[in-house]
């Protein structure tokens, strides 16, 4: 009986522990998810929306560019410390730094390597940032003005979703004016994404005019938040620019034309 009564207790004790263990390291991973998902809410919220900005860069004038798994834009920062300092007449200040930064987000992917069953290999997903716009200022090889980090190696799944004030899409390349989306939804999950998912395959069964925020499938391994862009066009210039872009592209002129 004695011994009945322990082996009783001794059960109950390790799934007890094995209970606790599985809640503890789900509270681990949706702490993790979370963090990831303030870190890049927090830099969609400080983008910028000027109409115009006045210095050169890669992308012309685009303020944000985004596809289904990366996403850019320009960020205000404030001017590091040794800008605020008073120099003497004999002292050489620092040369001057612009107060945009170029931040991207996104998925790092094996190009040349594939797993045994065809599937790519996901290392996480990558946080990159150029100090300055200015090509004449920026070294590229210095790990100071231009970083990437590997932000979360535990992540392997990354997709934008972009809304214009009427349609949600996986694509944002507006330039015109105020180019900046209302909405962004972002969604982070544990296993790796898949070659179809890689190749849009999935948005053939579960289309964006159909499935907006997604396939109603259940997973249990991702996390979603949509980030209202403050900085966005009150009233969604962006979403006519989409527009008359969309047209021209039909009738094969340009926008100027069109005008």
């Amino acid at each position: 009986l004695i011994m009945m009564v322990v082996s009783a207790l001794f059960t109950f004790y390790w799934q007890m522990a094995g209970t606790r263990q599985k809640a503890a390291e789900m509270s681990a991973r949706t702490q993790l998810a979370r963090n990831v998902l303030q870190e890049i809410e927090r830099g969609i919220r400080s983008t910028v929306g000027f109409e115009k900005i006045g210095f050169p860069s890669a992308q012309g004038e685009q303020r944000l560019a985004g596809t289904r798994r990366n996403i850019s834009f320009l960020t205000a920062v404030l001017p590091d410390r040794d800008q605020y300092r008073f120099y003497g007449a004999s002292e050489n200040p620092p040369p001057a730094k612009h107060d945009l930064r170029m931040v991207s987000y996104s998925l790092w992917v094996d190009p040349n390597e594939k797993t045994e069953e065809g599937e790519p290999i996901v290392g996480g997903i990558i946080r990159a940032e150029k100090k300055t716009l200015n090509q004449f200022i920026v070294n590229e090889d210095d790990p100071l003005d231009v970083r990437n980090d590997l932000l979360s190696p535990e992540l392997g799944y990354l997709e934008f979703r972009y809304f214009d004030g009427v349609e949600w899409d996986t694509k944002w390349d507006i330039t015109d004016g105020n180019s900046l989306p209302q909405l962004i939804q972002v969604t982070v999950g544990y296993k790796s994404m898949t070659q179809d998912e890689a190749d849009d395959v999935d948005l053939q069964t579960y289309p964006v005019t159909d499935y907006p925020f997604g396939d109603p499938v259940p997973h249990d391994d991702r996390y979603t938040v949509i980030v209202r862009v403050p900085s966005a066009d009150r009233y969604f210039g962006s979403r006519v620019s989409r527009v008359g872009k969309q047209y021209s592209e039909q009738l094969g002129v340009t926008g100027d034309a069109l005008k």
